[in-house]
């Protein structure tokens, strides 16, 4: 043993690793685990090692290439990304809980396995060819070098964080007790005062724990937030935050200045701005066209060329725009320069560098290897004069370094793949992009320290706030992997319900002890939805919870002793916080007439209905269209991932989805009779065919959210909305909303001052950006179309701009008439106004509440009717 020498602290990963550091001020040694065993096998030139050993990135690719080889598999290999990832997880299980090949195959059970099987002899196969190996085989190798002497370890080890250890992880810190001291680093733990609260739903609670960070930080107090959705709540706590710390950060040229919080979980590299011009840029030259949109994106960027042009570009952008075409090829662009008049003269350098993507895309048409790619983009960007290789400050001397870690990784897939072509190379790129993080290190101080639930700290605290402790927050929902029979992984214990609740009330326990002042915390409602806490949450709670739902009741008082008529067309005001269930039909009946949002909405007054539980109700196929769509594009996310579907592909999908939705039904409602939905399935299937091939006809998008929940606050009342779809064309958002029976105008959805506000409360509150078009698809229908309007007719074939109607001059000034008609309803129906007042007879045919109204009787009373 090796008592006497200085021990190593050793860490999972490289980001606790650094962590640890800092806490110790690099006083001690701190290393990785891959860290420290390549650095064994440094010290041992003698043991052959393997070529290298994979990222997780590569990993992943040489499972992709592993699956398309296998012919046989019957497996939809358009979605290739996520059945690469699940097969390369399964993988890593296998090696880290020590599963015999025997073991597997005695279990083989379904094709599922069947065909893991084989793609893993081939991934091996790979593997052994190419002289490479991933991490746990390296953990293997390393735990028979140590056990028999062959590797020597010359100092005791502290292991952190490894209070949850898979079987090799075990075999290895037995194998090196062999040698050595092995301990457990135990960090100081505080003890906490906990006190619990509960909000009405997750945007209050998010609220409030910025409020806390408020007085905290007017305190000069250091604090911590703690959430297992930090993914989900980003952007609107950091909205809010800068709100409240930052409110010059909403000024682009302050945007990337320094906060007083830091989060644990970084940005993409392919969404910074720097970055994202680059691809696009490189992809140009790929292509060798664009549409309109994308190309006046790119010209009007100073991140390329000579930006002493850029005014002059704008000449351009208009004679694009005069265009009014799809796509627009380098060639074309070219000409339209030197054909506007004394443009080319005033541009040389724009002039140039197009002809440089002229001929790069000329020249890209062969394979190459990937480092033969990373050279020619390099000198295809510095050629076109890109910002990104000439970094101004600090900020872009980050984000370069960044692109140059990237570019030389994937230079090194040289002996791991052959050459390959531009598209192939591109997408390899971006993956590499959007897996890889981004975060500025600005200099100081940070206040509040921002991590997720599967995250590390080693600081203590004066106060910290654990938030979103629903029970579908945490512990995460058990999920086998399809690849693995069920009962290898109940028997290894890979992931038992035991083992998630014990896991899931350490990480929740260690978070606790990060200060002397804890608070949990957990909303009661999702939308309209009943939300529960978190069953981890009980044992950590000793007293009662605060209840904060953000309601203060009231009590009236009547005097008895004297009787008052009234007239009826007011009510008391709404002066306290209230969720209107009913959501946006409530402003649409306030609209048309204040009585029918009083006496349906806000007394509940409704007509007795029959449930039909023996035919098909139109809300009920409704149902089936929207869930549908709704799972075919959590799929394929985009219409390159459609496009890439041969037409008996997309039919089988759009089959697979319609059936499996309509047998769920049929199990709820089995007094419907089997040939309704038999023949409702028939239907579905060649609606959503028709549909579907319709909208490939739209060019390229991406669908960023299907049935999004979004709570929305108008003065008292406080409205959760669902919106179907939202998608994003050349960076700019639209809001689609399917509707699968008779549809109205574009006039009677959009352009009214009065009755229906769906559509444009999605466009004023879907996203925390601003939404560029709303559009109705209409689905049942022989001829689909699109009903809509937006900012620019060319994002979607159909609609119409703002210039449709002489009252509104542009797409702005309708969402300004829009913002008012809402307001306007909701101030109406919070003062309490119920008078019986409308426009149009025909306005009310969805009106519920009319006998109640007395329509005959209020001409003779006291509110005079605007009929």
């Amino acid at each position: 043993m090796h008592s006497e020498q200085k021990p190593i602290y050793l860490c999972r990963n490289s980001k606790e690793a650094f962590k640890l550091s800092q806490h110790f001020n690099s006083k001690e040694k701190v290393m990785a685990l891959h860290d420290f065993i390549n650095n064994l096998f440094k010290k041992h030139p003698n043991i052959n090692m393997p070529f290298r050993v994979l990222n997780g990135i590569e990993e992943k690719l040489l499972w992709e290439s592993s699956i398309k080889q296998y012919k046989k598999s019957s497996f939809d290999l358009s979605n290739i990304e996520s059945l690469s990832e699940t097969a390369s997880q399964a993988n890593r299980l296998i090696d880290q809980f020590l599963i015999g090949e025997n073991t597997l195959k005695s279990e083989e059970r379904s094709e599922e396995h069947a065909f893991f099987n084989a793609w893993r002899l081939i991934f091996k196969k790979y593997c052994n060819d190419k002289n490479i190996i991933t991490f746990n085989g390296l953990i293997k190798i390393a735990i028979e070098h140590i056990t028999s002497k062959d590797i020597s370890i010359d100092c005791p080890i502290h292991f952190v964080n490894f209070d949850f250890r898979t079987p090799i992880e075990e075999s290895f810190i037995n194998a090196c007790q062999t040698q050595i001291d092995v301990t457990f680093f135990v960090d100081t733990k505080i003890k906490p005062s906990i006190e619990s609260r509960i909000f009405l739903n997750e945007e209050h609670e998010c609220m409030q724990v910025v409020e806390w960070c408020r007085n905290q930080i007017e305190q000069n107090k250091k604090i911590l937030i703690v959430t297992p959705q930090l993914d989900q709540i980003i952007d609107r706590l950091t909205s809010l935050l800068d709100k409240t710390f930052h409110p010059e950060s909403f000024t682009p040229s302050l945007s990337q200045e320094k906060r007083i919080y830091q989060f644990s979980l970084n940005t993409p590299l392919f969404h910074l701005s720097m970055i994202y011009l680059n691809i696009k840029l490189i992809e140009f030259g790929a292509r060798g066209f664009f549409n309109i949109k994308d190309l006046k994106n790119i010209l009007c960027h100073n991140g390329w060329s000579n930006d002493q042009e850029l005014f002059l570009r704008y000449r351009l952008i208009h004679q694009l725009e005069r265009k009014r075409r799809g796509n627009v090829s380098i060639h074309e662009l070219i000409e339209i320069l030197e054909t506007t008049e004394g443009l080319v003269h005033l541009t040389p350098s724009l002039m140039k560098h197009l002809d440089q993507i002229q001929v790069s895309h000329h020249e890209w048409r062969e394979k190459r290897a990937p480092s033969a790619w990373i050279k020619t983009f390099d000198a295809y960007l510095k050629n076109i004069q890109s910002s990104l290789l000439n970094p101004r400050d600090g900020y872009e001397e980050g984000v370069y370094e960044a692109w140059k870690k990237i570019t030389e990784t994937v230079s090194s897939l040289d002996r791991l793949t052959d050459e390959i072509s531009i598209q192939d190379m591109l997408e390899t790129l971006q993956y590499y992009l959007k897996k890889t993080t981004h975060q500025h290190q600005h200099e100081g101080i940070f206040k509040i320290d921002i991590l997720g639930f599967h995250e590390i700290t080693y600081e203590t605290y004066d106060a910290t706030w654990i938030m979103n402790l629903n029970e579908h927050n945490w512990p995460t929902p058990q999920q086998f992997n399809p690849f693995i029979p069920i009962k290898i992984q109940h028997d290894c214990h890979i992931n038992t319900h035991e083992k998630r609740h014990l896991h899931a009330t350490n990480i929740l326990d260690k978070f606790t002890h990060t200060s002397a002042l804890v608070t949990l915390s957990y909303a009661k409602k999702m939308g309209e939805e009943d939300i529960f806490p978190s069953p981890i949450l009980y044992p950590f709670i000793s007293s009662k919870p605060h209840e904060d739902i953000n309601f203060n009741y009231k009590k009236d008082t009547f005097n008895h002793d004297v009787i008052e008529y009234i007239e009826d067309n007011t009510s008391i005001k709404i002066d306290v916080a209230q969720t209107a269930k009913s959501g946006i039909k409530l402003l649409e009946a306030q609209s048309i007439c204040p009585a029918w949002a009083f006496y349906e909405f806000r007394l509940g007054a409704k007509r007795l209905e029959d449930e039909d539980e023996e035919n098909l109700t139109t809300r009920l196929r409704g149902n089936l269209f929207h869930k549908t769509l709704e799972q075919f594009w959590m799929e394929y996310k985009s219409s390159f991932l459609v496009s890439a579907l041969s037409k008996d592909e997309l039919s089988k999908k759009i089959q697979d989805i319609a059936h499996k939705n309509i047998s769920a039904e049929k199990k709820k409602y089995p007094r419907i009779l089997p040939e309704f939905f038999n023949i409702e399935e028939i239907r579905l299937i060649n609606y959503l065919e028709n549909w579907i091939q319709f909208e490939l006809k739209r060019g390229d998008f991406e669908v960023k959210e299907t049935e999004k929940n979004i709570p929305i606050h108008l003065g008292c009342l406080n409205f959760n909305i669902k919106i179907d779809r939202i998608d994003e064309v050349n960076q700019n958002k639209i809001v689609i909303d399917y509707k699968s029976g008779a549809t109205k105008t574009l006039n009677e959805w959009f352009l009214n001052t009065y009755g229906e506000l769906q559509m444009p409360f999605y466009a004023l509150f879907a996203s925390d950006k601003p939404i560029d078009a709303i559009a109705i698809g209409v689905i049942n229908s022989s001829k689909p179309q699109w009903v809509g309007i937006g900012r620019d007719m060319e994002l979607l074939k159909g609609i119409k701009d703002a210039s449709c109607s002489a009252q509104y001059q542009s797409w702005d000034e309708l969402l300004a008439f829009w913002r008012y008609r809402i307001n306007d309803a909701a101030k109406s129906y919070e003062l309490g106004d119920a008078a019986v007042r409308f426009a149009r007879e025909k306005d009310m045919t969805y009106c519920h509440v009319k006998p109640i109204l007395r329509l005959p009787e209020r001409t003779l009373q006291f509110e005079k009717t605007k009929q």
